[in-house]
């Protein structure tokens, strides 16, 4: 490995070492991830996380583990819905940290007809431009089995406790496939806004155009993961019992 290389890992790992993360609140323990390589979606905290049938199930798992960690480091240093616009740089910046290639959100006001509107057309009109036919395929299914579960299903707690308050949001959504040299590849529609109605579940709630400010962006990340693989370790020891609060398996 270059001397360049390793310097990098190095400040990765104390970077890692070195970051505080928040605390998750719900103490059930979900049952495990299904990492085999077929199509699958997970609720992250405030993210869903859709994969075609491309990913095995390390690549899966490291997807998983680092936008929890990304999540949970910014919402330690950043309210996560008062102050997105900061919120989102320190999480791009964990990304970037552990192995994700990621080029700035830029953020622009959802524009809407009607008096009323639900977000989750709005996350696929934003992913469209940017994904494959089969990665909008496996976040329209996602998006479809959050809205079958019921009110007090704990994916759902996990996901709209995470994703907003009573009158602010932000939250993700993201496809995650392979490319042809099998490298990861995540689109992701990232979301913030606040409102004036109290928001209950977010992806489906009919919000009023007049009184709600929605911020979208979107964006295509690549995992590096010869640097992955150096920080793999320190990742998931940072997120501890974390990660098994925080992330659950949606079945599509």
């Amino acid at each position: 490995m270059e001397v360049q290389a390793k310097q990098r890992i190095a400040d990765s790992l104390s970077f890692i070492d070195n970051l505080e993360i928040t605390v998750p609140e719900l103490r059930y323990v979900p049952p495990g991830m299904a990492l085999q390589e077929e199509e699958s979606a997970a609720v992250v905290a405030g993210s869903v996380v859709a994969f075609t049938d491309g990913l095995n199930g390390r690549q899966k798992s490291d997807v998983l583990n680092s936008t929890l960690l990304a999540q949970l480091a910014a919402n330690k240093k950043f309210d996560r819905d008062e102050d997105p616009i900061n919120w989102y740089k320190f999480y791009r910046s964990v990304l970037e940290q552990v192995g994700w290639v990621v080029p700035s959100f830029s953020f622009a006001r959802l524009s809407v007809a009607g008096s009323r509107f639900t977000v989750d057309r709005a996350v696929i009109a934003l992913l469209q431009v940017i994904a494959t036919p089969g990665e909008i395929g496996v976040a329209k299914a996602a998006i479809e089995a959050l809205r079958k579960l019921p009110e007090r299903d704990r994916r759902v707690v996990l996901f709209e406790s995470n994703a907003h308050s009573d009158t602010f949001g932000n939250f993700q959504i993201s496809t995650c496939g392979v490319s042809q040299g099998d490298t990861v590849v995540m689109k992701i529609g990232a979301f913030h806004f606040k409102t004036t109605e109290r928001v209950t579940r977010v992806l489906f709630f009919s919000f009023p155009r007049s009184s709600t400010q929605m911020q979208q962006a979107r964006q295509t990340l690549t995992l590096n993961e010869d640097v992955y693989d150096q920080v793999r370790e320190a990742v998931i020891r940072k997120l501890g019992d974390a990660a098994n609060k925080s992330i659950d398996e949606l079945e599509i």
